[in-house]
């Protein structure tokens, strides 16, 4: 009997694991939207255009579910779609046309879904249906912040697509700095496709620094990562006290078509963190970091900033992208912390207790972890990462630490509530 009962109880756990999990999300990225032409690309605005469709009206049906409706052009038939959610403040389901494509738990960071199949040419209907029982409450023990309407997006990218673009910074002898960009490539088709990738760094989006192209060929799904360099000035790199950006204008041609454009700020920094000590372009820096809510509202950013903050720590929950991007614009140091928080469980380590030391919910706290750095880390202002606030310690955590490790490059991740165990830089 005792035999039964052990099997009952690992199969409610792997239940409750898989309930915690998101479903249908494609791999998270920080906001990348493409362009039509390369004038489209230079206005880096966010209203509809051929490769881009916001989701604009929504309306509210049962059980809170929020319907909309999006067009699929003749001109996408041989392109992928995507949806991407901003932050909603709650979890919820995807439907598409009436069929189910996903569900994200998290509701404090950004997703993105492949919507290609259930779409169909024409008129199309996407509904956000949030979850009737949330599933990760006891770590969500913060000030929520719901989203009355969601922000949500309809991209078409081509079948061989920049997945993602990310930079590095090592700064050298005699004033100059050597700055290596990866882009991503991925072929979302069945066979073997090539493309060509053209790039260019501008100064002021009028002095052209470097140039050229990379060839790209890939097989089935295949992802390969594409690497270019440029020599820089080390007076062009970012700080607090220096918020310079360049821009880095790219298109991606497949068979003789320019297939999409981006043109996007680039902020290029040297961060290192050692002994204690953060480095920035190689000068120490160590001012203190003022506390705030997720929640702040840009104006309230704004407020502390001048008002001499250069370093911001944000509590756990979803600081809004342009929140981040005005935080890139003015050199202002910050650091992120998951949405975890698990303080009304208390502190015990013991069965039933906190659920940072129940490996029933690892997968859910890692998932969080990655989910915050992936949709974040092209953002230069962002310097440090948290795994939590007030959340006692565990193996969720410490798998969390491992995880964020791997992925969070030279960004330091604190988690100043565990204790002083390792699991903190």
């Amino acid at each position: 009997m005792s035999f039964i009962v052990t099997l009952i109880l690992l199969s409610s756990a792997d239940t409750l694991s898989a309930q915690m999990l998101s479903e249908g999300c494609d791999l998270h990225r920080t906001r990348l939207i493409p362009y039509p032409t390369a004038a489209a690309a230079s206005q880096r605005g966010l209203e509809r255009q051929r490769y881009m469709q916001p989701v604009v009206e929504w309306l509210q049906g049962e059980n809170g579910a929020l319907q909309g409706e999006y067009t699929f052009p003749f001109s996408w038939l041989e392109r992928q779609v995507f949806l991407r959610v901003e932050a909603t403040g709650y979890g919820y389901e995807v439907f598409v046309n009436g069929k189910r494509v996903g569900l994200s738990t998290n509701g404090y960071a950004a997703a993105e879904f492949n919507i290609t199949k259930p779409s169909r040419e024409d008129k199309n209907r996407v509904e956000i249906r949030p979850l009737e029982v949330n599933p990760m409450a006891a770590i969500e023990c913060f000030e929520a912040k719901a989203e009355a309407m969601p922000t949500a997006y309809i991209i078409s990218q081509p079948r061989v697509r920049v997945r993602e673009i990310l930079s590095d910074v090592e700064v050298g002898k005699s004033g100059v700095a050597n700055a290596v960009f990866s882009v991503v490539m991925q072929n979302l088709t069945l066979g073997r496709k090539s493309a060509r990738l053209a790039y260019e760094i501008y100064l002021n989006d009028t002095v052209r620094l470097t140039g050229g192209y990379r060839d790209v060929s890939l097989g089935m799904h295949g992802v390969d990562t594409l690497r270019f360099g440029a020599t820089v000035a080390d007076t062009l790199l970012w700080s607090c006290d220096r918020a310079q950006r360049l821009s880095l204008r790219m298109y991606n041609r497949i068979e003789g078509r320019d297939v999409e454009f981006y043109d996007m700020p680039v902020a290029l920094r040297e961060l290192r963190y050692e002994d204690g000590e953060f480095r920035i372009n190689g000068e120490p820096w160590g001012d203190e970091w003022r506390v705030m809510s997720p929640n702040a509202t840009l104006a309230e950013v704004a407020e502390a900033v001048d008002a001499g903050a250069k370093a911001l720590r944000f509590t756990a929950g979803c600081v809004a992208e342009t929140v981040l991007e005005y935080c890139d614009a003015r050199g202002v140091y910050v650091a992120l912390t998951a949405p975890i928080n698990s303080s009304l469980s208390g502190t015990s380590r013991k069965k039933g207790g906190n659920p940072s030391n129940d490996p029933a919910w690892r997968e859910g706290y890692v998932e969080r972890i990655l989910q915050l750095i992936h949709s974040t880390k092209r953002h230069a202002c962002v310097v440090a990462y948290c795994l939590a606030d007030d959340s006692a310690n565990g193996i969720c955590l410490y798998e969390g630490y491992i995880a964020a490790k791997k992925v969070a490059g030279n960004r330091p991740v604190f988690y100043a509530d565990g204790g002083n165990e390792w699991n903190n830089d």
